[in-house]
């Protein structure tokens, strides 16, 4: 198992994931990843605000980069579960 961290990079800035979570493979990750976008922009809709400019981030123990995920692109059905 490895811990990914999915980070949100927001404006310039980066909202850190400071718990992460443990996956039996990177896949499993960006799913899990792609479900939080879902819910993180669900949750700003229903407060009547749009967040599509922000990406995810995962990211190892070691910080590094595996994948990159466009709230836009979730949101648009380009990435799928």
């Amino acid at each position: 198992m490895t811990r990914y961290f999915f980070h949100i990079r927001r404006n310039g800035e980066t909202v850190l994931d400071e718990e992460g979570g443990e996956f039996a493979s990177l896949d499993d990750a960006r799913i899990s990843a792609v479900n939080a976008v879902r819910e993180l922009v669900a949750a700003k809709i229903k407060r009547g605000l749009m967040i599509l400019n922000d990406h995810m981030e995962v990211r190892d123990e070691a910080d590094a980069l595996h994948l990159v995920i466009s709230f836009h692109e979730v949101i648009e059905g380009q990435l799928k579960r």
